[in-house]
Formats: structure tokens, C-alpha cells, sequence
């Protein structure tokens, strides 16, 4: 059996300070002993260019900023399918060409990869390359998190089917 193809996607505008977290989060991630079926992504603003990135891949983890109107440093693990069911909490991203539809255009072209989403309510949106103390005191928990999504799909085959138990 083949190793599945991983793919953590971190996205966000890196100059709006917050909104750039899941790039930010990548950088901790990248000093991680990850899998070599495992690559990461910086989806920047994604844009439709990343639609034959993902096609490529049978697992996708994103890191984003999402608007839930939540405290800032909220975490929240959902599915893209999980929006449609409740898509007025959630604005999900801050960009113009959100990943759902980046998703959704790869799904047209026959290929979506079993999507996870971990979204952060961000705390600031200003100007700037800092992140929130908040938000980057995150980033330890969130890196367990995603660390056992990968050691999920290496062994079961899947995500993990817990939801954490800080979840709202």
C-alpha cells in the first residue's frame, strides 16, 4: 500500500498580520520530523492556481485565519462540507478566491483530496508582519493537532474521527 500524498496548506496574506497565520504556521511545522509523503504549501491568498496543486494530493490539511466571530485564538477542526450546513457562522476566509472554491473547482476537474480545515479566529487584521502573542501561542497546541491528523491518515487512513475536546 502506497504512502497517501499529504498536503498541509497554510494560507493568509502574510502583511495582514494575523491573516498571514497559516503561513506563519508552516514555518513552526517546517521543523517538524514530517513523513516525506508529506509537503507543505504555502497557499498564500489562494488563488485558482492551486487547483492542480491539490488535485495531486489525497489529503489535504489548511491552516486559515476564519471569521466565526469567535475570541481570538478560537480554534475550530471542520470539514469544507461542514459549511454548507452552517455557512453564515463562518466567513471562512479573508480572501478574495477562497480554498472552498479551490476546492470545489478540483472536485469539477475530478479530483478533490479528503479536505481538513483548522481555522483561527485572528485577533488583529492590521498592517503588519507581527503575529498576536495569542494567536502564536497557538501554534504548539495546533502543531499536535495536525501532527496527529498526518499520524491518522498514515495509520487508519483518515482523519481522526475525535473532535479535540476544547471545540465549542
Amino acid at each position: 500500500m502506497h504512502s497517501p500524498k499529504i498536503m498541509v496548506m497554510g494560507v493568509g496574506n502574510i502583511l495582514l498580520s494575523d491573516e498571514g497565520l497559516g503561513v506563519r504556521f508552516l514555518d513552526v511545522l517546517k521543523n517538524k520530523d514530517l513523513p516525506e509523503n508529506v509537503e507543505l504549501l504555502e497557499g498564500g491568498t489562494a488563488g485558482l492556481e492551486l487547483v492542480h496543486l491539490v488535485q495531486e494530493v489525497d489529503f489535504l490539511i489548511i491552516v486559515d485565519a476564519v471569521n466565526a466571530q469567535a475570541e481570538p485564538g478560537a480554534l475550530f477542526r471542520f470539514h469544507p462540507e461542514d459549511l454548507k450546513v452552517f455557512p453564515e457562522q463562518f466567513e471562512v476566509s479573508f480572501h478574495q478566491i477562497g480554498i472552498i472554491e479551490v476546492l470545489a473547482m478540483a472536485k469539477v476537474l475530478g479530483q478533490a483530496p479528503k479536505t481538513l480545515i483548522f481555522g483561527i479566529q485572528p485577533k488583529s487584521l492590521e498592517w503588519g508582519m507581527e503575529i498576536s502573542a495569542e494567536i502564536e501561542a497557538l501554534f504548539p497546541r495546533l502543531t499536535e493537532l495536525v501532527l496527529d491528523e498526518i499520524d491518522s491518515i498514515q495509520h487508519e487512513g483518515e482523519f481522526t474521527a475525535n473532535l479535540p475536546s476544547d471545540n465549542p
